[in-house]
């Protein structure tokens, strides 16, 4: 049963050369977590602070350091439940780092008004799954928009420190994820904000019975009606920018669209391509389109005896998103990797059956790294930024001089003092970044041959040591203040 309840909460133009750099996992990576990208209002009317776990890709040899793609992966969850740190989420993160991606998880705004009903059934937690209405569905799905497009923000107003090249932005997500991916890719005009997204009625307080809910935890409720104001524009209040992005692909793993926003797109951006994975026989999203929970309503109402879960949001699954491209000509590109087992609205029978899925779920991967590195796969001829580290970048005169140019750096870890001595005939410079891309020394001239550095000004960590000669060739060295 247990096993079973976990499905409500799963929820260019470039040469042959650089695509192939995009889907090698060659590079090392560095992760910092929970860094705080913003502040929002929750469904409650309280405070969320909002966190991501960034992962930044380095060479340990010579490197072309050039400005790297972004992709951000949001976890699923119904909009209820979830984390960044869950493995499938990581796993992505950290393949993708690997390829030379920066890549970056995020939390988001999770939860809505439970109904006042009580909604008892023998199944756990199966009253946390209703709401007071379904507009608190496109409430929580649109707030996780605002957020996702506020962490996008938040890298790109720092892309200099990250070195993220602007034109090459990824989105990526499962379940809830995908659908919020899909909405911060596609929705990019006000007429697309969902009405149930602006001021309506006032909510009557949830029913105790969803006190333990996860996203009712440490929330309290007043006896009064709970407001629901105007929940403000699609892009939110998060990270303000004026900088230029372009959203090149997204992944959809088994997500879907709670609306026709593929019809509309600003004039002067690409429509991104869109890579979809999805399995007939989910019972959580449909491939075609539904409720949410349409398939695992039917095995509550044929199996255990409870109520079909009652309002929840419609949606438009991989499989209709496809056919609406198709049929009314929006000419996004857009790959479909869809399994053939169907729901076969069978209890106990059967592939795909309800018993079946509670250890076979079908709103799921049929095969995690499968599908993974056919995403990078789908991803990599849409980069147009040059690999980070490859030598063939390097004229040939700056390869032989980096080689005399080759810098020692001790000791490594360190705790007060490193030594860097060199054997360039000119001065060298060096710079310092932390695993965020701030700069914590630049440009220090290195006039003698051995030089010592005090480096008690750097906190604990890893930090990115930038060795330049007055030709522009860098040596990077990875450095361990302890």
């Amino acid at each position: 049963m247990k096993t079973a309840f976990k499905l409500l909460f799963i929820f260019c133009n470039c040469s042959a050369l650089f695509a192939q750099q995009w889907k090698d996992k060659k590079y090392h990576y560095d992760s910092t977590l929970n860094v705080v990208y913003g502040t929002a209002t929750n469904f409650n009317g309280g405070t969320d602070t909002l966190k991501m776990d960034i992962y930044t890709p380095y060479c340990d040899d010579q490197a072309h350091i050039a400005t790297r793609p972004l992709l951000l992966v949001i976890h699923g969850g119904a909009f209820l439940a979830g984390d960044k740190g869950e493995s499938n989420i990581t796993a992505i993160c950290k393949q993708f780092a690997k390829r030379g991606y920066v890549t970056a998880s995020i939390n988001y705004r999770m939860g809505f008004i439970s109904d006042k009903l009580a909604w008892n059934c023998n199944y756990p937690n199966y009253s946390c799954v209703f709401s007071t209405d379904s507009a608190e569905w496109y409430r929580a799905y649109f707030r996780a928009i605002q957020d996702g497009k506020g962490a996008l923000r938040y890298l790109i107003n720092r892309h200099k420190s990250f070195r993220i090249d602007t034109s090459n932005v990824f989105l990526a997500g499962e379940s809830a994820g995908a659908i919020i991916s899909l909405g911060i890719g596609l929705m990019d005009t006000a007429s697309e904000k969902p009405l149930q997204a602006y001021a309506i009625s006032d909510a009557a307080k949830p029913n105790t019975n969803t006190a333990n809910c996860p996203y009712n935890a440490g929330k309290t409720f007043s006896n009064s009606l709970i407001p629901r104001p105007d929940l403000g524009s699609i892009e939110g209040n998060i990270e303000p920018s004026n900088i230029q992005y372009t959203i090149k692909g997204i992944g959809n793993m088994y997500g879907a669209v709670m609306g026709d926003i593929l019809k509309l797109h600003k004039s002067n951006k690409p429509k991104p391509s869109i890579f979809s994975f999805h399995q007939p026989c989910d019972m959580v999203v449909p491939i075609d389109s539904g409720r949410v929970f349409t398939g695992l309503s039917w095995c509550m109402t044929n199996g255990y005896g409870c109520f079909a879960i009652a309002n929840s949001a419609k949606l438009y699954g991989s499989r209709t998103i496809s056919q609406w491209n198709s049929n009314f000509n929006y000419g996004y590109n857009i790959h479909n990797e869809f399994t053939s087992t169907n729901f076969p609205y069978s209890f106990l029978i059967g592939k795909g059956s309800c018993s079946d899925q509670i250890n076979n779920p079908c709103h799921a991967y049929d095969n995690f790294t499968l599908r993974a590195d056919n995403l990078a796969n789908f991803f990599a001829p849409m980069v147009s930024t040059s690999p980070i580290c490859d030598t063939t970048f390097f004229p040939s005169s700056l390869s032989n001089n980096y080689s005399k140019n080759k810098i020692n750096l001790y000791p490594n870890p360190a705790k007060t003092t490193i030594t860097i001595e060199h054997f360039s005939s000119s001065p060298l410079s060096l710079s310092i970044y932390n695993s965020l891309g701030q700069t914590m020394l630049n440009n220090l001239v290195l006039n003698e041959k051995k030089t010592s550095l005090d480096i008690r000004f750097l906190p604990a960590g890893i930090y990115s040591v930038f060795i330049k000669d007055s030709n522009g060739v860098v040596q990077v060295v990875r450095l361990v203040r302890e």
